[in-house]
């Protein structure tokens, strides 16, 4: 006869921690890595908004900001937008009677949502470390589910 088993026996695999302030990191990188990492596991991709520099005159980066891939405001284009008239060179015919063919130019813009979920981080000359600042994981659009996962642009 098996003997039952309690649930507690099993250690399940939390994944990472959401970073919280004053959480620090060693590098730049180490911070972009944990905070994709962070954002695969929870079904969004990330990318870099902002750095900023110090006064001095060594242009050193101080800070960054890591955002949601679609954070900012959607700007929709007007439907004539991109529309170039195009003559024809070799036609015969007179520049009044011309019909102007409208050639259709490529959008190539993507879509925003406003998104307020980010990750600041911020150099500590004192510990010579990256510090979080400013963590929100304030989404307003659904995150991918664990089924499609493998299909984001980071894996």
């Amino acid at each position: 006869m098996e003997e039952p088993f309690d649930l507690d026996d099993f250690e399940v695999d939390k994944g990472l921690e959401a970073p919280l302030s004053g959480m620090s990191f060693e590098t730049i990188e180490e911070a972009r890595k944990y905070y994709e990492d962070y954002g695969r596991q929870n079904g969004f991709w990330i990318r870099t908004r902002t750095s900023c520099k110090g006064q001095n005159r060594s242009n050193e980066v101080i800070g960054m900001l890591f955002v949601y891939l679609k954070e900012g405001k959607y700007v929709a284009k007007i439907e004539n937008d991109g529309v170039m008239e195009v003559l024809e060179e070799n036609d015969k015919t007179k520049e009044d009677e011309k019909v102007i063919p409208k050639k259709r130019a490529r959008s190539c813009s993507t879509v925003r949502c406003r998104c307020k979920a980010r990750l600041h981080i911020k150099y500590d000359k004192w510990s010579s470390k990256w510090k979080v600042t400013v963590f929100s994981d304030a989404h307003n659009h659904p995150l991918v589910t664990p089924s499609k996962r493998m299909r984001m642009k980071s894996n």
